[in-house]
Order: structure tokens, then C-alpha cells, then sequence
């Protein structure tokens, strides 16, 4: 238990640290902060999913000791879509808010090189 709390209280302090760092004016810490978030989501996002799969084989193994198979099988597919509906639709919030990342990284790296090439046509 004790160890538990140790972990717990440590996770915290990382990610204050985490988080003080991507409130700075570095617009690269934040970006990587985000990215960060966006794929530790991912992982719990992924680690969800597969107990929904888990548990649809688990209901269609037991649907197969059934005499009413089809139906019981229908229904343990109904949960499973229900059950990933919800899960699909943050993958979809994740898809977007990384494609805006990117965007905004896209539009870094062009302003950076419009500023390299005004420098270059200054400096004769």
C-alpha cells in the first residue's frame, strides 16, 4: 500500500513538472506535452478497446452453450458496438486534435522558412 502511495505521489510531481513545463513560452515544449497526452490517451484508449474485445469473445463462447445461439450472439454484438461507440468517437476527438498539432507545427515549420529566406534576400 504504501509503495502504491509512493507511486502515485511521484506520478503527480512528474506530471506538475510536465505540466509547468508546457506552460512556458516554448511553443515546442507544449507541442510535445500535447503530443505526449494525445498518445498516452491512445494507450488507455487501446488498453479499453481490447477488454470490450475480451469480453464480446468471452460472451460469444459462452453464447455457443446456448440452444438460442444466433440471438445470443446478436445481442453480445450489440453490447460490443455500444460498448465501442463511445470509445470510437475519442479516437475520432484524438484524430482531430492531432491533425491540429500537426497543422500547427506545418505552419511553424513555413513561417521558419520565410524568415530564413527574408534573411537571405536582406544580407546581400
Amino acid at each position: 500500500m504504501n509503495f502504491w502511495i509512493k507511486a502515485l505521489s511521484l506520478g503527480a510531481v512528474g506530471w506538475l513538472c510536465l505540466t509547468a513545463m508546457a506552460q512556458t513560452d516554448n511553443p515546442n515544449l507544449t507541442k510535445l506535452a500535447e503530443a505526449s497526452r494525445i498518445e498516452a490517451q491512445r494507450l488507455v484508449l487501446a488498453d479499453e478497446k481490447k477488454k470490450v474485445l475480451d469480453q464480446f469473445q468471452d460472451a460469444s463462447k459462452a453464447c455457443w452453450q446456448q440452444f438460442a445461439v444466433n440471438d445470443c450472439l446478436f445481442k453480445a454484438r450489440q453490447q460490443k458496438y455500444q460498448s465501442l461507440n463511445p470509445l470510437d468517437q475519442r479516437e475520432i476527438d484524438l484524430n482531430i486534435r492531432q491533425r491540429a498539432l500537426k497543422e500547427l507545427e506545418r505552419q511553424q515549420r513555413l513561417s521558419d522558412k520565410t524568415i530564413e529566406v527574408s534573411k537571405d534576400k536582406a544580407v546581400p
